[in-house]
């Protein structure tokens, strides 16, 4: 597998001019409108989170976080990066390592975006990238811009998500972060459905991957899940070399089973073949695997 030092020249686009404060301040304002009919993400709740109705995130208008703090583990162009986990999420993934945070966002710490600020600006190590995870960091774009706009103007912004939301929220995103790490983990609309919840996954996650290419640096994660080799690696590769050809590809094979909920045949871990011939099939399309 190749390593990110040579795609890192071309995916990181360090700032040196800073983010346009008059536009910040138009995208906070418009993010808490969408607030009051919540369509951040393609389950179109539409219920008024600024008055404590909550939608499938179960978030509120107040934001949560499960942990925070440097991060030496990511891709490596972006390392070490300064995350912050947002609890909750607009998907129900039977494998999600953060469920217990998820199913309950509002019982986690209540976010500071100043104190957060101030922590990054202190930390011991400086951090190359700030990053915006989750949980999904979507369900909490007011919060994520309103953090954006007290950060180090010149240090790069990180989004990694799902890339479940809505083209209204990618409007939002659009020239406020540098970099974006997106999960496509399926490659099936059954088994989206089936393991994550998500309806119209290909649709909504491929043209969402196809803005985020235009839109600044793109890295596509995709999670190798046991049994599913045919039904989603093949095609989610596929559809990237076809659709997204040159876009740095992380080939995820290290799979974690959930410990006690229902696992939708993926309660294992991948076996040796399995992880061979998932890099075999990539490097036979021609991605450009990083790490």
């Amino acid at each position: 597998m190749a390593r990110l030092d040579k795609a890192a020249v071309r995916v990181l686009r360090l700032r040196s001019a800073g983010r346009d404060s008059g536009l910040m301040t138009s995208k906070l304002a418009a993010a808490e409108q969408m607030l009051c009919s919540c369509t951040f993400c393609e389950r179109l709740c539409r219920v008024d989170r600024s008055r404590g109705e909550t939608g499938a995130c179960q978030c509120g208008s107040e934001s949560h976080t499960y942990l925070e703090g440097l991060l030496w583990g990511e891709e490596q162009f972006i390392t070490p990066t300064y995350a912050l986990f947002f609890a909750g999420c607009d998907l129900e993934c039977s494998f999600c390592y953060a469920a217990d945070a998820n199913a309950l966002p509002q019982a986690q710490s209540p976010l500071d975006v100043h104190a957060i600020a101030a922590r990054v600006t202190r930390s011991d190590s400086p951090p190359v990238s700030f990053s915006f995870i989750g949980g999904e960091p979507t369900v909490h774009l007011h919060t994520a811009l309103r953090l954006a706009s007290v950060l180090p103007a010149d240090l790069p912004l990180v989004w990694n998500s799902n890339f479940y939301f809505t083209e209204a929220a990618a409007g939002l995103l659009e020239s406020i972060m540098d970099v974006y790490i997106a999960d496509l983990h399926f490659g099936c609309d059954d088994c989206a459905r089936e393991i994550a919840g998500a309806d119209r996954y290909l649709s909504i996650v491929g043209r969402n991957l196809k803005w985020a290419a235009r839109a600044g640096s793109l890295v596509v994660r995709h999670l190798v899940l046991p049994g599913h080799l045919c039904c989603c690696t093949a095609p989610a590769l596929q559809w990237l070399a076809r659709e997204l050809p040159g876009t740095p590809v992380h080939l995820m094979t290290n799979y974690l089973p959930p410990e006690s909920r229902q696992s939708y045949g993926t309660g294992r871990y991948l076996t040796e073949s399995e992880s061979l011939e998932a890099q075999r099939l990539a490097l036979d399309l021609g991605l450009e695997l990083v790490e």
